[in-house]
């Protein structure tokens, strides 16, 4: 069994499959986004530090959810953008645009690495 260090808290733990935190740090994720939740159904469109001031949930955090797509940003003054072309985006780190070609370099790598592969065996 593979052990993994929680990616919040750093402690070790057994990982479930795609499961980064430990279970103290999931149940306590899964209360910010609560809270952060209910504070922005109350109040829409507060910018993210404010957001984090009045909830007390680390701002950091909070781009992580719009990040991860738990929250969504409509027409916010905190925008987040695309890594690569600077978009305003409302969920993720990467536009539609900039998330195929990423997709389709990462296909021609593996296809450069599958053709060296086959062509290092030595023949039966």
């Amino acid at each position: 069994m593979a052990m993994s260090n929680c990616a919040r808290c750093g402690k070790v733990f057994l990982p479930d499959a795609y499961k980064t935190l430990c279970s103290e740090c999931l149940v306590k994720e899964r209360k910010d986004l609560k809270i952060v939740s209910e504070y922005l159904r109350k109040y829409p469109m507060t910018g993210i530090m404010e957001v984090a001031t009045h909830t007390g949930v680390d701002a950091m955090q909070i781009l992580r959810f719009v990040r991860s797509g738990s929250l969504n940003m409509l027409d916010a003054k905190d925008t987040i953008k695309c890594r690569f072309c600077g978009k305003k985006l409302i969920k993720g780190t990467l536009c539609q645009e900039c998330l195929e070609i990423v997709s389709s370099l990462k296909d021609s790598i593996k296809n450069k690495k599958d053709k060296s592969a086959n062509l290092k065996k030595p023949p039966k």
